[in-house]
Formats: C-alpha cells, structure tokens, sequence
C-alpha cells in the first residue's frame, strides 16, 4: 500500500532565483489571496436585501457584499505533505524547484495543516457564529482599514479554506479543489506595533505598491528560518539545473562545516529523476 502523506512538508517556487532566496534568506511569507466567498452563503446574501436593521454580522456582511469584498490576504509560505510518488500534478501547477523540510522542523516551527470546509457542513455555520461572538464590537472601521489586531478570529481564519474555490496564479484567477493540496501553512502574525498588516482586503489591495511594500516588511521581519539539517530534499526540474545549485549551496552555506555541505549536496535531485523512479 502506497503512503498516504509524506513524512516531509515540500514548498515548490516557479524559479531557480526564488529556490535560492529561500535557501539564503529563509521562506518568505508574501501576502497570498484567500477566498471567504464561504463566509457569506448565498441563501444570507438574498436574506439581508430585506432587511433594515442589522446586528454586527449581517452590516458586516452587507459591507462585504457592497465593496464586492470576495478575498483577503495573509502573509503565509505553503508547504504540502503529499507523497512524492503523487506530487507531479503539484508541480505542474506551483513550480519544480522546490525544497522538503523535516516535518519535525515544521511542527517546531508552529505550521499547521489547513482545515477544509464543506459548504453543506455545519462547520462554516459555526465558524460565522465563533466570529459574531468574538470580533470586538468597532472590529468594522478596523476592518476596512485593515489595522484591526491579531486576534483569536483572525488567526484561526488564516487556516480555513473552502474545499473548492477561486485564487491567484501567475496573475490569473483559476478555480481549484484546494482539499487536493494537503496544505501545511506558516502564517504569522503582526506585532504589538503592527509593523505589517494582518491582512488586505482585496479593494485595499488595488496598489501593487501596498502589496509590494506589505511584501518587503514580511520579508524582514517574518521570514521563516532553518538549518541545513532540517533540509530533507533540495528539488530542480532536471538534472541539468545540478551543477548551478551545487555551486550555489557552497557559496551561501560557505561558514558551515564541510562534511554538512557536502550532506546538503547530498539531497539535491531533479524531479526528473523522480518521475522515473517512484
């Protein structure tokens, strides 16, 4: 019987210069758009239009509606734990050069595997109602200011995806059954002095400057770190991209000791190679 997950937490980039950042720098956790259309069912939004007085989650909802409010971003790096006999379709989508971490590395580093909602489940139900109860009462100027604290919904939302739903990639918007991903994430939050946002909405994110900008903090500041031990496998799409990497490795890695250089070297492999073997 074939592994049902892997026993390691694998990030895949499209580009051999984003595989040599997070080798040099850490995983940076970028600002990536969620879809939160589960947080407004259909049946409600069809409900609130003959409505006149609202409680906190109906005006809430009705603001999400009239901004046509349908994402929000986090700051997050994504890793999965497919098994590697299955992870070609994964590939295909996100990038062939990749890193697998150790999953105890991951555990240590407070990652944690997405919660996956079902629309006919009363799960999304509960989560609406956790929210109205916990969301502090001026939480709707913050909201659209974007500065509201890191609180206990907030972080819990960071974790939550629909089974199916839309995202971004490669600047266009495709529709994906996210379940599929087995997605572990790092997604961390603002300090006391909110030195980066928590969150954007997608009408505050407009400006590709704020994004930007948003980025290069998160960068700074929240970057996620490691050793080379905790490296498991260092991915490329063929052999032929070894040698460059191997070089690269002895440059950014040039104060560790030799014999950990040389198990570092050890783990790199092109998914080529792996296609054909597993």
């Amino acid at each position: 019987m074939g592994t049902i997950k892997s026993n390691s937490l694998f990030h895949f980039t499209l580009k051999e210069e984003y595989l040599l950042d997070i080798l040099e720098n850490g995983f940076w956790p970028r600002y990536c758009f969620e879809d939160i259309e589960w947080l407004i069912p259909k049946d409600l939004k069809n409900e609130l239009k003959k409505q006149e007085e609202d409680n906190f989650w109906e005006t809430l909802t009705k603001k999400l509606i009239k901004y046509n409010i349908s994402s929000i971003a986090y700051p997050m790096s994504c890793f999965c734990d497919i098994p590697l006999s299955k992870i070609t379709a994964h590939t295909d989508f996100y990038g062939s050069f990749g890193l697998g971490m150790t999953k105890e590395w991951g555990i240590r580093k407070g990652l944690n595997p997405i919660f996956y909602l079902s629309d006919n489940s009363i799960i999304p139900n509960l989560i609406r109602n956790f929210i109205l109860k916990n969301i502090p009462a001026d939480a709707i100027n913050l909201l659209f200011s974007s500065e509201l604290s890191p609180n206990t919904t907030l972080q819990l939302m960071k974790f939550l995806k629909p089974l199916r739903g839309r995202m971004k990639a490669n600047g266009k918007e495709v529709t994906k059954n996210f379940d599929e991903e087995c997605e572990w994430r790092y997604a961390p939050a603002s300090d006391e002095n909110n030195r980066f946002p928590n969150f954007l909405l997608n009408i505050l994110s407009g400006s590709n400057e704020e994004l930007l900008n948003s980025n290069a903090i998160t960068k700074k500041l929240a970057s996620l770190k490691f050793e080379p031990s905790d490296i498991k496998y260092i991915f490329v799409p063929e052999d032929s991209h070894i040698p460059v990497i191997i070089n690269k490795i002895n440059e950014i890695f040039k104060d560790y000791p030799a014999d950990e250089r040389l198990i570092l070297l050890s783990k790199v492999i092109s998914l080529d190679t792996i296609k054909k073997d597993f």
